[in-house]
């Protein structure tokens, strides 16, 4: 007995891990993108050979063989549906999954009658097709308007006219009160799957997703590690041939301090070139953006009479000098928060109120020029005279070039910098009357009147003298 026992349950397990794999198990023909459709819709096909099993069994014990003869035939469509749906080809399961629903029902109310309720699977249909996402529109259109004919026609033409088959008050009442459930239960079925398909679909496409993340991230990792394990071969190929095996992992751990040194002193580098947001930006971000201030003070110098000086002078000794006046500047721009911004040859340029904005540029910029100056005064070699040109004004600034990067600025007022310096004397800080404006109160200017400027006409300029005292007190 206990045998018999085991033999129907392992029969039963088979049926319902089939059935379970019927539904759960996705074929490889079907792509992820139809997914939730795919399982809906042989939800639907199955329901409907069932449901026409049960209707065959019951038109026989009725004695109507021509309807369960018809059952046969609409079964063996919903399996051909099945089949053409597992192999991917869902529009044309849809198509004859929908055609034997309505004509089964059109033929259905025609022999038995409009109280027998088969017209209601007809509505029950007329949404299937909207389910497909990717059904031309005239498709869905034609297929849902087709459901629409049928039903009126049913309506109009076959409602009032007598059933071919005469059914008795209760198996005509069984039919339609089943119909209606069943297509209710259909319904309610169909949106609880639907729901089900949703959130199995969801979960397969985030497994798929994070699974390629993870591939993703794993391929990145091992190209940085390969070109890690270039760099670190070209540069210590001689010594690796000659450490044991045994210290490799030391050797390993010991190289990548080396690189993260290097690293850190390349940022530091990077530090000194460029201001520190730029800097960081370019770090993080592999690009800088150039940016627009509305107020910047560009500061030119220029050494008097280099050309001749340098003539006099061994080229070692005339780099180590130049290069100790451009530290002293360096330290002095440091001294009023003003941005260095290169050098070129004998010439020294720096702005004020970059990379972050202010409103005091113009007096930060001045105060180091004049500092300059009198550091150029106290230089017990007196090799040079230094002579200096300031103008304010708005400008862009950023980084230009993929390799050596360089930070720079841009505008007429940096144009207008160089001519002031140009119009300057030596020893003297020339002005324009842009500057003027923000400083005069601080600092004693005189005025020079208007010069002529190249490519500029004339132009307001004045010598600084000094701060004012009185006027800085106050």
């Amino acid at each position: 007995m206990a045998i018999k026992v085991v033999v129907v349950n392992n029969a039963v397990a088979r049926l319902l891990m089939r059935i379970f794999r019927h539904f759960d198990t996705i074929p490889q023909a079907v792509s992820i993108d139809h997914y939730r459709f795919y399982i809906i819709s042989n939800i639907l096909y199955t329901l409907a050979w069932g449901i026409h099993a049960v209707w065959l069994v019951a038109f026989f014990c009725l004695g109507i063989y021509m309807l369960m003869w018809i059952q046969l035939a609409s079964i063996l469509s919903h399996a051909i549906a099945i089949a053409i749906n597992r192999k991917g080809h869902h529009g044309a399961a849809m198509i004859i999954g929908i055609a034997e629903i309505i004509t089964y029902q059109v033929v259905s109310v025609y022999l038995l009658g409009w109280n027998s309720g088969f017209q209601y699977f007809i509505i029950a249909i007329s949404l299937f097709p909207f389910l497909k996402h990717d059904t031309s529109w005239p498709i869905k259109g034609l297929l849902s308007l087709t459901c629409v004919v049928s039903y009126l026609f049913l309506e109009i033409h076959v409602k009032n006219q007598p059933p071919v088959f005469t059914l008795g008050q209760v198996a005509q009442n069984g039919f339609n009160y089943t119909n209606i459930v069943i297509c209710f239960m259909f319904m309610a079925t169909w949106g609880f799957f639907l729901t089900f398909a949703v959130q199995k679909t969801e979960g397969i496409i985030l497994e798929r997703n994070k699974a390629l993340y993870l591939a993703e991230k794993a391929a990145e990792q091992a190209e940085l590690q390969r070109q890690l394990e270039v760099k670190e071969r070209d540069a210590e190929i001689y010594r690796l041939r000659n450490v044991e095996l045994k210290h490799s992992v030391d050797e390993i751990a010991s190289r990548n301090l080396v690189i993260e040194e290097e690293k850190r002193k390349s940022e530091d580098l990077l530090l000194n070139i460029l201001p520190e947001e730029t800097a960081r930006e370019l770090l993080s971000q592999g690009v800088t953006k150039s940016r627009k201030y509305d107020m910047v003070t560009v500061m030119f110098i220029d050494f008097v009479g280099f050309t001749q000086v340098a003539e006099t002078l061994r080229a070692e000794d005339l780099v180590l000098n130049v290069e100790k006046y451009f530290r002293a500047f360096d330290d002095i721009t440091l001294k009023y928060g003003v941005e260095k911004i290169k050098t070129i040859g004998d010439a020294y340029m720096c702005a004020g109120g970059l990379p972050a904005a202010n409103s005091t540029n113009p007096t930060d910029v001045l105060s180091a020029a004049l500092e300059m100056i009198n550091y150029m005064k106290k230089d017990p070699q007196q090799l040079f005279r230094i002579r200096i040109g300031i103008n304010t004004g708005p400008v862009i600034a950023g980084v230009v070039g993929k390799h050596k990067f360089q930070y720079d600025i841009w505008g007429d007022a940096v144009n207008v910098a160089p001519r002031m310096e140009q119009n300057s004397l030596p020893g003297r800080i020339n002005i324009s009357g842009t500057t003027y404006e923000y400083v005069k109160d601080i600092y004693d200017c005189e005025y020079r009147g208007k010069i002529e400027v190249k490519h500029k006409g004339e132009m307001e300029m004045y010598f600084v003298n000094g701060s004012t005292p009185h006027k800085t007190n106050a």
